[in-house]
């Protein structure tokens, strides 16, 4: 897997939310080791939203791979 950097600010750190607890986040760098996760972590699916960690920036995670 390439780097992936957020299409608006070019940060390479994200998160997503758990889907039955909107307070708990998972965040994760995406690196050419793949998705690496800061702490917890959890299944990412592809259709899932994917917040950028610096800016507003948002989508599906399968958007955010073909950038």
């Amino acid at each position: 897997m390439k780097e992936i950097n957020c299409p608006f600010c070019g940060c390479k750190e994200f998160y997503v939310k758990d889907p039955d607890d909107d307070f708990e986040i998972y965040e994760f760098e995406c690196s050419s080791a793949g998705v690496v996760f800061q702490g917890e972590s959890t299944d990412i699916q592809e259709d899932q939203e994917t917040y950028c960690n610096k800016c507003a920036w948002h989508d599906k995670f399968k958007t955010l791979k073909k950038n």
